[in-house]
């Protein structure tokens, strides 16, 4: 189905190795690089690039694409009923293929029909569970998520067909995998507000589960605000609801994907770093012995009065039990990178550059952010995608 080159692999290129671009890019985007731009774990801004660099499409095209996928896959998130997820669908996998096919379809410039059959597609292929958070097969969901997407769009592209009420019929995606939807919620409403703007999108401020980032941001503020050794700590509670306890559900971790699930680490990297980033998310620090011993420090409680307050809401208490005997506490506000608090350009500047560096050198992150914040004046994004290759970054 594939025509014109393939699309490009950012920084250096593993030998033997190749994965269809999507796949490669949304796994690097789930596990440690682009990292959320959305409330609802949305889009990644990378999928388009690589079908729009395949049709040889502008920046301000690829963009639009960007956008409409965007809108797609969160206005299906918000309409779908929380059964769900709360069932144990992880939507990143599941919904994110629509907001992929959704791009690619406007990339491959689909009409109405051939639309209505890549939707019916998309939600015969989409598909992940949460039981594998922690492990492989969580970014897997979101490569898959991206492949599947681009896969519907351009079977539908060449006349493939599908079953029609795809999303809202007896046997469509809503009631098969969520028991219904809330009409209200997409009829009508996209892009009106564009999700984009109201309520905004989220960058994640650590490569880890976005649940525990508020109770990340509560403890880096009781740490430097009260100046808090690692060696004063006694002990470390975390209280908090089930929305945030059964997601993010291990108790110790011993490998850095098993970190991004256990709030004893998230806390233990910032007790001692006072940072939780790439480097922080490593094997080699989460066995260190400083914090497998900070993390057997670290005890979960279910409050049932946060519990109270509603499913949706991220809300956590820290406390901090001194050597001493003093016992600090914080509670949880809106974090940073979210739409409540986003990013400065400087802290987006510094997220760019710590995870740019995991493939770029540094000396060429200057000029690409530079170009990225320009991508919608170029021409073919091709001319952008070539300043990232390996035989481009070897010669420079």
């Amino acid at each position: 189905m594939q025509t014109g080159p393939d699309p490009t692999l950012y920084g250096l290129a593993w030998p033997g190795f190749w994965l269809n671009l999507p796949v490669f890019a949304s796994m690097a985007k789930a596990e440690m690089l682009l990292k959320a731009w959305a409330p609802l774990r949305a889009l990644d801004p990378t999928l388009p690039r690589a079908v729009g660099e395949r049709l040889g499409v502008s920046g301000r095209t690829m963009l639009e694409a960007f956008l409409i996928g965007f809108e797609v896959e969160c206005k299906i998130a918000d309409a779908i009923l929380p059964t769900h997820y709360k069932q144990g669908f992880h939507t990143s996998g599941t919904i994110g293929a629509f907001g992929a096919m959704a791009a690619s379809a406007k990339l491959l410039k689909l009409d109405r029909a051939a639309l209505a059959h890549a939707i019916g597609i998309t939600a015969s292929m989409s598909a992940g569970i949460r039981v594998s958070f922690g492990t492989m097969t969580k970014p897997l969901h979101v490569g898959r998520a991206a492949f599947n997407g681009v896969t519907a769009a351009e079977l539908a592209s060449k006349g493939f067909t599908s079953g029609a009420d795809a999303l809202d019929g007896q046997w469509g995606f809503f009631q098969v995998t969520g028991g219904g939807f809330d009409a209200e919620r997409i009829v009508g409403a996209l892009g009106n507000p564009w999700t984009i703007v109201s309520p905004g999108v989220s960058i994640k401020p650590y490569p880890c589960g976005c649940l525990g980032h508020p109770a990340m941001d509560a403890m880096l503020t009781l740490v430097t605000q009260h100046d808090v050794k690692p060696e004063q700590i006694r002990r470390i509670r975390l209280r908090a609801g089930s929305n945030i306890l059964n997601p993010l559900r291990y108790k110790m971790a011993n490998t850095e994907l098993e970190a991004k699930f256990c709030p004893p680490f998230m806390l233990s990297a910032v007790a001692l770093r006072r940072k939780a980033g790439v480097n922080e998310f490593s094997d080699d620090f989460v066995r260190s012995g400083p914090v497998q011993a900070m993390m057997r420090k670290v005890e979960t409680v279910f409050d049932q009065e946060i519990e109270n307050q509603g499913f949706v809401r991220m809300l956590s208490i820290v406390e901090v039990e001194l050597e001493d005997g003093r016992v600090l506490s914080q509670p949880s506000g809106p974090y940073r990178g979210g739409p409540e608090r986003p990013f400065t350009r400087e802290e987006l500047r510094d997220k760019f550059d710590e995870c740019g560096s995991l493939v770029l050198p540094q000396d060429r992150l200057d000029d690409i952010f530079a170009r990225i914040e320009r991508i919608d004046q170029v021409a073919n994004v091709r001319d952008f995608t070539a300043l990232l290759t390996e035989r481009a970054l070897t010669t420079a």
